[in-house]
């Protein structure tokens, strides 16, 4: 199962290291799933061996076995979400969805639904959003077509469209979730785990739900899951997770009842045979972590031409997409939060330099007009850029990497990839609008409130000057007498849009990597933070050798 729009899904004819490639097949809507010679292993344990089971078009099929056997890890596989490269998850053998004979389709449909545990909503759209993204993504269906089938399926499953998707219940929640799968118009839907952590009465209800939409629209539903009992009146087909036998074991009804009996006990790790890492391994491992992610970042740069195309499947979402990380970086708070910083460093740079001059009664009246001329150019060329900078890549750098954190998290992005859409174009790219609109913009922004505020501070000690003399000697060293922009605003764009591409690709890298837990998030906010921040005066540092040394 290939698909134009998700690059990490597993391609045929490409060989992974240690390990065959799987090959996927996909075919026209009705058919059935056939997995052979499968292998999978993770963490260097393996949990399937030359393996191989049928799910059975148009029914319900339960894949069950016992937590950590890998249920979740076959899910991802069909559904394309587990990354031919990833170092620790390898799998081989073939995965067919269908009929061998009728393995062409379009390129731009997308077999495969997700029903995920966490729901995985978007949480910034309203349910009817929700649908149409997904809709617009995997069919040709835009504007009121996508509109109008949202608005059948809400209504189908039950879903109000009259307030936030986050304050939904937990069963509106997933109706919205199973109304998402079927906007896709597949004609196979996953399900991971859609019972868990749910009491007996609304576990039978989840079921009877998945009943309903598997007998009202005839999808192939696969449901991961432990918890068979709850499910066990609407299953057709079972598939046991047999980890005593390393195989997927297809389970006649007759067998159903002994189904505790061939789970048996969970399995369990030999804790005395895991050695810790000496203190030698932890560092090279650091060390070689630290060598990918600069090789990683300068591979960005290098695509950065490429990555700022919009290359969107839907312009609407698209630039949707951009105006939602333009005000997570430069919106009314961060207006405000740099307005601050530029109140402060004009003050500071006009007020105390008088305030503290050496013999001030004489020196003052000899030397105002070349203080004027040096508080200018300092506030315009380094002191405005460098403090607004550091501000933005803390401040803007950890907004955007918790919201992409957090997606990772809720599993969203994955969500993404399921409906067709490619996140590292979906949202990289916005975040990187957004960061080289923003970035310039709250800098001239605090610049002006900067020089607004040095000259109300002159005036309060020498207002017997007047706003004309500040101005003309503020903005000397500043007066090219053939340009309208002031000197040096060729560099000063240099050096704000080269900090605004590192912020963008930092946030994202560190906002991106993979999110098991809360701290998580946490920790990819904090190396956001070291890591923008440092990238940012090593900018500053870096120009500086050539700026104020460039030949006349």
């Amino acid at each position: 199962m290939t698909a134009e729009s998700d690059n990490t899904r597993p391609e045929a004819d490409v060989p992974t290291p240690e390990t065959e490639t799987v090959e996927l097949e996909s075919v026209e809507t009705g058919t059935q799933i056939e997995i052979t010679d499968f292998q999978l292993s993770a963490g260097g344990r393996v949990l399937l061996e030359k393996s191989g089971a049928g799910f059975p078009a148009g029914k319900i099929t339960l894949v069950l076995g016992c937590s950590g056997v890998g249920k979740s890890l076959l899910l991802k596989i069909l559904a394309g979400l587990i990354d031919r490269q990833d170092p620790a998850i390898r799998y081989s053998g073939k995965i067919k969805f269908g009929d061998a004979e009728n393995s062409q389709r379009n390129h731009r449909t997308h077999p495969v639904a997700v029903v995920f545990q966490s729901f995985a909503l978007f949480d910034e759209l309203t349910p009817s959003e929700n649908i149409e993204i997904a809709v617009e993504h995997s069919s040709d269906q835009r504007g009121q077509q996508s509109k109008s089938q949202a608005r059948d399926l809400l209504t189908e499953l039950g879903v109000p469209d009259d307030r936030p998707t986050p304050v939904l219940s937990g069963g509106q929640q997933q109706r919205l979730a199973i109304a998402r799968a079927l906007g896709m118009n597949t004609d196979i839907i996953l399900y991971d785990e859609p019972t868990s952590g749910l009491d007996r009465n609304t576990a039978a209800q989840v079921a009877e739900l998945i009943r309903e939409t598997q007998k009202k629209f005839q999808r192939t539903s696969v449901i991961v899951t432990h918890d068979f009992e709850a499910l066990r009146g609407i299953a057709d087909h079972v598939v046991l997770l047999n980890h005593h036998t390393l195989q997927l074991q297809e389970v006649a009804v007759d067998d159903w009842d002994r189904l505790g009996e061939l789970l048996g006990e969970p399995p369990r790790v030999d804790a005395s045979a895991i050695q810790p890492d000496g203190l030698l391994r932890r560092a090279a491992r650091q060390i070689g972590r630290a060598v990918c992610a600069i090789g990683d970042f300068v591979e960005q740069l290098l695509v950065l031409p490429v990555a700022l195309l919009p290359l969107w499947r839907s312009f609407r979402w698209g630039t949707r997409t951009t105006w939602h990380y333009v005000r997570l970086v430069c919106g009314p708070s961060a207006l405000f939060y740099i307005a601050v910083a530029g109140m402060i460093i004009g003050f500071v740079a006009q007020d105390f330099i008088f305030r503290y001059l050496p013999f001030r009664q004489y020196t003052e009246p000899l030397l105002i007009e070349n203080l004027l001329h040096a508080t200018g150019f300092s506030l315009y060329r380094f002191l405005v850029p460098i403090l607004c900078t550091i501000l933005i890549a803390a401040r803007s750098g950890a907004a955007v990497s918790a919201d992409v954190g957090s997606k990772v998290y809720g599993n969203q992005l994955d969500a993404m990839r399921t409906v067709g859409m490619r996140p590292w174009r979906t949202i990289r790219t916005p975040i990187l609008y957004a960061f080289l609109l923003g970035v310039p913009l709250l800098t001239f922004f605090s610049y002006a409130v900067a020089s607004l505020t040095s000259a109300v501070a002159f005036l309060a000690t020498h207002s017997q000057e007047g706003i004309a003399f500040w101005a003309y000697h503020f903005h000397r060293e500043l007066r090219l007498p053939e340009s309208v922009l002031p000197k040096g605003t060729d560099w000063l764009f240099a050096k704000l849009l080269t900090c605004a591409v590192g912020m963008a690709m930092i946030s994202w890298k560190c906002g991106s990597s993979p999110k098991q837990s809360a701290p998580d998030i946490s920790k990819g906010v904090t190396q956001t933070i070291l890591w923008s921040t440092l990238f940012t005066l090593l900018v500053h540092f870096g120009f500086s050798f050539f700026e104020f040394h460039a030949p006349k």
